[in-house]
């Protein structure tokens, strides 16, 4: 068999989980006027949404039209203004928004009957008077006027196309109650959309100027602390942090690479930044089936003298020791408790794999650790380690010497290791 074989079977494989995992769920995917430039990738990125249609998922795109009207402006020679970053629209531009928007969602309805060919079944990519809009209004003292936002959405309208396995699409025109046409920012109405239809996922494509630094994921908490430092991407992020309660995931992917898209969803660490407000990492108790990934992790440790080496036999025996943190079924990271001694427990085998470090997830383990030592009423940790003192210091241990560890583990000390021996009081609440 060839490697490129060998590849494809392995992708597959480990794949299959996040297709189980997302079908039948609802995901909006905001697509900014950038990525319908040109003919190669966008016609690439429409046939991965609709790979995405056919294995299961139910999709709003969000379709934005910005650099296609400022062309046709440009042409009738028309200046426009901007006022916090967003466009005022004037009544005479009305005709031109018209013109350019819907010459992108014919190219894009093009597109997408051109990538659906090779499908049992046509993709229906559909769209309809589903949002009201309303004015955006006067805004420090200047007026938007045609410019809206939106005020309400037809929640049956739209769920009635997904779950007939139609594609909705979303321009930025949308509609007042009394009839008159607004032009809507559309970033900001699939932010909207996912909120009120309370989407699982949304997909934001940006220039990748302004997702450099950002890490693989971040928590709400983290979130909020990019958002009081300089960044460029910090009017997005604000946005975003709103929508926490609304949408669990939010995922941040580079506009000149559309492919990224399946490596975002079918992949175990993604290709751009996840925004997450549920429990991405799960840290739970350790059980038997846990012992295969738990040697799978701590074995390079073990060889290079980080860790003392554990049998199969003898981590099995003192599994309920441990705890471990998991995503998408894999074991990240591992600790013990050892909670055998007068008042005192053991920390051991702290461990987070080296594709992981730097995400906080040692700190997360050592933290659960703590409270379970509070639960059992200990009143000091204490470890040994040859390698790792000063990250251990860092968070509060003192480093201490064999003859204050507990008689027994005195006893067991092993002085050709020379172990550094660290404890940790525990405050009483």
């Amino acid at each position: 068999m060839q490697q490129s074989e060998l590849d494809f079977i392995q992708s597959l494989r480990q794949s299959s989980h996040y297709i189980e995992q997302h079908r039948g769920k609802t995901c909006v995917l905001y697509l900014p006027g950038e990525l319908m430039l040109e003919n190669e990738p966008l016609l690439g990125l429409s046939k991965d949404i609709t790979l995405l249609h056919s294995l299961g998922l139910k999709l709003v795109l969000a379709m934005g039209a910005s650099p296609q009207i400022d062309q046709a402006l440009q042409a009738h020679r028309l200046d426009w203004q901007t006022h916090r970053q967003c466009r005022i629209t004037s009544i005479e531009m009305l005709p031109i928004f018209q013109q350019a928007i819907g010459e992108v969602r014919s190219r894009l309805e093009a597109v997408f009957c051109q990538s659906s060919g090779q499908q049992n079944k046509p993709v229906s990519l559909v769209s309809g008077n589903w949002v009201i809009a309303q004015p955006k209004g006067v805004i420090d003292g200047v007026d938007y006027q045609h410019t809206g936002q939106l005020r309400k959405i037809n929640h049956s309208a739209i769920q009635a196309c997904l779950q007939t396995e139609q594609i909705v699409l979303l321009t930025p025109l949308a509609y007042s109650l009394t009839g008159e046409v607004f032009n809507l920012n559309t970033l900001e109405q699939a932010c909207e959309i996912a909120k009120l239809i309370h989407a699982d996922k949304l997909m934001i494509f940006q220039p990748s100027a302004l997702l450099d630094g950002l890490p693989p994921a971040l928590n709400q908490t983290q979130l909020q602390q990019f958002n009081h430092e300089p960044n460029p991407t910090n009017p997005l992020l604000e946005r975003l942090q709103s929508l926490s309660h609304g949408v669990k995931r939010i995922h941040l992917l580079d506009q000149s690479n559309p492919s990224s898209l399946l490596l975002e969803l079918f992949t175990r660490d993604g290709s751009g930044t996840l925004i997450f407000s549920d429990r991405y990492h799960l840290i739970r108790q350790a059980t038997i089936e846990d012992v295969g990934g738990i040697l799978e992790l701590i074995s390079p440790l073990e060889r290079s003298g980080v860790l003392v080496k554990r049998s199969r036999e003898r981590l099995e025996l003192e599994i309920h020791n441990f705890i471990v943190i998991e995503r998408d079924q894999r074991i990240l990271g591992c600790a013990a408790l050892y909670a055998d001694y007068p008042h005192a427990g053991e920390l051991a085998c702290l461990a987070v794999h080296s594709d992981y470090r730097g995400q906080e997830l040692g700190e997360q383990l050592l933290n659960e650790i703590e409270q379970r030592a509070h639960r059992l009423q200990l009143e000091k940790l204490f470890l040994l380690t040859t390698h790792t003192h000063h990250w251990f210091i860092e968070h509060g241990f003192v480093l201490s010497n064999p003859e204050q560890l507990p008689p027994q583990k005195q006893q067991m000390y092993n002085y050709q290791r020379n172990s550094k021996v660290l404890i940790k009081p525990l405050l009483r609440s």
